[in-house]
Formats: C-alpha cells, structure tokens, sequence
C-alpha cells in the first residue's frame, strides 16, 4: 500500500484509469494524434446529421466541442481543429451524398456516435 501512495495512487485512481483506457480504446483512434480525435468526432456528429435525422441544439453543440477539448486535452491549436473539423463534416457529408447512410465508414461513424451521444445531453 506505501507504494501505491508515494505514487500518488490509490486503487480507486488506477481503476479510473483502467476505465478511461477502455474508453480510448473503444474508439479506434490513435491516442496521441488530436487532430484523428477531432476528426472521428465530427464525422460521427454529421453522419447523426445526415443518416439519422439528429438535430443539434446549440447546448449539444457547445457540449460536443469541451468534449473533444477534453478527449485531445486541448493539444491543437484553434486554427488547426477548425480545419479538421471543416473536413470530417465535408468528407462525410460527400461520403453519404456518394454511397448512402449504409457505407461500411458511416455505418461506424454512427456506432461511434450512439458510444458518446449521452455526454451531450
């Protein structure tokens, strides 16, 4: 136990980590690249858009970006999230115009959606 607290752990900690090691995990994007995070994100979000009819209010909008804010840690800059946010939503929006709501890559932006939607209630 003295070991677990000069690390400045408990066992709650680590099971938290666990937790939101499984999480990451769980959405099949590099850890550390934010701008993939970013990107995974929004083409979920306009996949919901556009294959399932979901209608963002401007409270889920604001709670989708500290969501991704957190999820990237906040590691790009303004500019550059904008940028990727700009194409995930314009390449999946061209996606689904292309080869419809059934595609193999928007049939898991929407699994990825149904994983997080909770959290922009």
């Amino acid at each position: 136990m003295r070991r677990t607290k000069a690390l400045g752990f408990g066992w709650l900690g680590l099971g938290w980590l666990g937790v939101a090691g499984v999480a990451i995990a769980q959405t099949s994007v590099p850890v550390g690249d934010p701008t993939a995070l970013v990107v995974r994100y929004h083409e979920a979000a306009r996949a919901a858009e556009l294959c399932a009819d979901r209608k963002f209010t401007r409270v889920e909008q604001d709670k989708l970006a500290v969501l991704v804010g957190q999820v990237t840690r906040h590691q790009l800059p303004v500019g550059e999230e904008l940028i990727a946010i700009r194409s995930a939503r314009t390449e999946m929006e061209a996606r689904i115009h292309s080869t419809g709501c059934s595609d193999p890559l928007v049939v898991d932006a929407l699994r990825f959606f149904d994983q997080y939607k909770d959290q922009l209630r």
